[in-house]
């Protein structure tokens, strides 16, 4: 998380940070909600390393950084910022952090047998040379699914890497689209707390949950700028920003903090913890899906491409994360 954000929520150079057992630390702001390396390639060396924490601070954090402080601080509104900055940002916060890393890697853990079990399936047909049968192959994918591997065995350590850039794409396309708009909300006082994830993502039916699809398109998003501010992607027309940031609606931002966040949630040192606010024993989790399969009744259709990566920077850090690794690593993830 960007450390100008986390200025907004912090005081005397401190954050605190509440911790799912209730405890509170109070931690120094240079060293809140920071993880090493976290969006660095493991497999190049130089510059190639760090391509994308490069490309977030000269394309986002960078542009994002005045326009937000702009915007919280009450300098500026919406409607006299670019809104394409204000979208980059929110976009990228979805997909950077380690909720959304969450969520990649156990609907990853819960298709891989599957996905293992087609691959066996197309290995049989080239070793015997011939279309397997329906019966048999419904007995090898069954028989691979039940005898996959655990998928560490073949994980890629740039695959979330991949993952957050083609998120990234998806995201910003459902922020963008017709319909949806920005809302700016600000109060006197303050009462909103930040999860380490930053934004939270909020369903139609008001959960918080990360089932897929992680962003349907009536899904909100909330990001609480400072204590006193709330910036929110909604379809929804509810929202009166002349009526301020009420103490509704900062509950429904705090509910989604503590459902989101993976290590902490902050809040000021000299603001009460809101008092109906409690932290779930555990992160979201994404249930295993039903797994069901049967005879295709006709020839199979090509899997459909990922979105283009419209930017230039952006295609050439995900073509040198997707170059083979000398090690062997699977890269088609």
């Amino acid at each position: 998380m960007p450390q100008w954000w986390l200025r907004a929520f912090a005081e005397s150079g401190h954050i605190l940070g509440r911790r799912r057992s209730g405890a509170e630390h109070r931690t120094p702001l240079r060293r809140a909600a920071v993880a090493r390396n976290f969006n660095t390639d493991p497999l190049v060396e130089g510059e190639q390393r760090v391509a994308l924490e490069t490309y977030l601070d000269r394309h986002v954090d960078g542009p994002s950084a005045p326009v937000m402080r702009a915007l919280r601080t009450g300098l500026s509104s919406l409607e006299n910022v670019r809104e394409s900055v204000v979208l980059d940002f929110v976009a990228w916060q979805v997909v950077r952090t380690r909720a959304f890393r969450s969520f990649d890697a156990q609907v990853c853990r819960h298709l891989f047998p599957a996905m293992w079990a087609l691959e066996a399936v197309g290995h049989a047909e080239e070793r015997l040379k011939r279309p397997l049968t329906e019966v048999e192959r419904m007995e090898v994918f069954w028989t691979s699914v039940r005898g996959a591997p655990d998928p560490s065995l073949v994980d890629d350590p740039r695959s979330p890497l991949r993952s957050s850039i083609r998120a990234f794409e998806r995201t910003r396309e459902v922020l963008a689209t017709p319909g949806r708009r920005l809302v700016l909300l600000h109060s006197a006082e303050p009462m909103l707390v930040l999860s380490d994830s930053g934004v939270v993502l909020r369903r139609k039916d008001g959960s918080f949950s990360i089932t897929p699809p992680l962003l349907p398109e009536t899904i909100e998003v909330f990001a609480p700028l400072s204590p006193t501010c709330l910036l929110i992607s909604t379809p929804r027309a509810h929202y009166r920003p002349q009526d301020g940031l009420t103490r509704k609606i900062a509950a429904k931002a705090n509910a989604g903090a503590a459902a989101w966040f993976q290590d902490a949630v902050y809040r000021l040192e000299s603001m009460p913890w809101p008092a109906r606010l409690r932290l779930p024993d555990a992160p979201l989790s994404v249930q295993p899906p039903q797994l069901s399969a049967r005879p295709a009744q006709r020839p199979a259709e090509t899997m459909p491409a990922h979105r283009e990566v419209r930017r230039r920077e952006l295609r050439a850090i995900l073509d040198q994360l997707s170059q083979t690794p000398k090690s062997g690593f699977l890269t088609h993830h």
